[in-house]
């Protein structure tokens, strides 16, 4: 029984004259009494009953349609899917697959805050674009399932710690003020010195004037510590955070007219001591398994390390890579976008090869969770879910999928054919 051809059901083995005439059978078989053999037929179904696996997860189509020109799919919160046209991002019920409402616009990024959508975009309203931008400067919010407009802004907005961090004004010397993304009301302004917000403890950090690093608390703007700490050379500073240390970096542009690191400092977040440089990761990416794919700010060897302890388990792969439940997945020519050579064993990092000749068609962050394999004869994708168990069988399409966005108990993908399908994805036999 392949992979695609699961079915789910118990298949027990009576052994190899089963099926023999009743009077070929040996006559000794026939000595059961009826309490004999009432109780081992109860003990069988009882063991059928006990052992069966669950039913394979199943696609289940809930809707289907021709739509050539959607170009990026996505999803919000655990209800909600989102198709983007050339025209128009539209919002679908992943429940039922019927669509919920519509904006005509363009959007180039996607903030989900709870029951709001915060919408990015980077063209005025009534200007139409046919590529999607990527410096936004305009902001929508709408309720995820009514889409009515909570408020606009013009300003370039990153989510951090449930906050929003509105950008405005000169690029080189931005206004940046924290605000409250579901009213846009003000919280506090950052002064106009070098910040960087930490991931780690729900902060903001600066650089004042005297050389002291302040840390104020990200919601309220309020001054939490205030230290004076040594700077390193360079003409330009700017502060960095990791999960366990903050770090100032100076900066200076050498005789080719290129800026490049001066000097680096690094202090622990508990007492601000001096502290080494080593696994000082600036970024952090879910990579499943319970690892993240951790990233330096110099630029050096990046690692996988245990999401809960920030303990390095081994350098990254120096070849493109995806996260899973499964381990690291590398793909066979370097592209993210084609076949899976194999994944890394989260443990002991041994390549397996049980995944090869798949394809991501889904991630949340950089984790996969949907895969396709195409044949030929007929032509059909089969799709799969990775998990830590491996690939668990979902259904087959006749058209090639080309990418999916899912949430737990729904996906919606597009096809080579220039559909857009919504697919449930259930516990039904089919």
């Amino acid at each position: 029984m392949t992979g695609s051809e699961s079915s789910g059901a118990a298949v027990i083995d009576l052994g190899e004259g089963w099926a023999a005439d009743p009077a070929e059978r040996p006559s000794e078989r026939r000595r059961w009494t009826v309490p004999a053999a009432a109780l081992c037929l109860a003990l069988l179904a009882l063991t059928v009953t006990a052992d069966r696996p669950r039913p394979p997860a199943r696609l289940t189509e809930l809707a289907r349609w021709a739509e050539p020109q959607a170009f990026l799919l996505a999803t919000a919160g655990t209800d909600t899917l989102l198709v983007q046209t050339h025209d128009a991002i539209t919002a679908y019920d992943a429940a039922d697959g019927r669509p919920r409402w519509s904006l005509p616009r363009v959007v180039d990024s996607i903030h989900d805050a709870g029951g709001l959508l915060v919408l990015g975009m980077s063209t005025p309203e009534g200007e139409s674009s046919t590529e999607p931008q990527y410096a936004s400067n305009e902001a929508v919010a709408v309720d995820r399932i009514t889409g009515q407009v909570r408020w606009r802004a013009q300003a370039y907005l990153q989510p951090v710690g449930g906050l929003l961090l509105a950008y405005s004004g000169d690029p080189q010397r931005p206004a940046v003020e924290v605000r409250d993304p579901a009213t846009y009301a003000l919280r506090w302004r950052v002064p106009a010195r070098p910040f960087a917000v930490d991931a780690w403890g729900s902060g903001l950090w600066e650089l004042a004037g005297d050389g002291q690093l302040v840390e104020h608390d990200l919601a309220t703007g309020a001054v939490r510590r205030r230290a004076r700490v040594e700077l390193p050379d360079g003409t330009r500073r700017a502060v960095l955070t990791s999960r366990d240390a903050v770090g100032v970096f100076g900066y200076r542009v050498d005789a080719d007219g290129f800026e490049q690191v001066a000097g680096v400092r690094w202090y622990a977040r508990d007492g601000l001591a001096a502290v080494n440089a080593e696994h000082r990761w600036i970024g952090e990416y879910d990579c499943g398994a319970g690892t993240s794919c951790a990233y330096p700010a110099d630029g050096a060897t990046p690692f996988l390390i245990d999401s809960a302890t920030g303990t390095p388990i081994r350098s990254l792969p120096d070849t493109a890579h995806v996260g899973s439940d499964a381990g690291l997945l590398v793909f066979a020519d370097g592209r993210v976008g084609s076949d899976v050579s194999g994944r890394l064993e989260p443990g002991s990092g041994r390549l397996r090869t049980d995944v090869a000749g798949w394809r991501v068609l889904s991630t949340t962050g950089q984790v996969a969770r949907i895969l396709g394999h195409e044949d030929h004869d007929p032509f059909a994708t089969h799709v799969a879910e990775l998990t830590a168990d491996g690939l668990r069988p979902l259904g087959r399409e006749p058209h090639g999928l080309v990418q999916c966005a899912t949430v737990p108990r729904a996906a919606v993908c597009t096809t080579t054919s220039g559909e857009v399908v919504i697919w449930r994805i259930g516990e039904e036999l089919p």
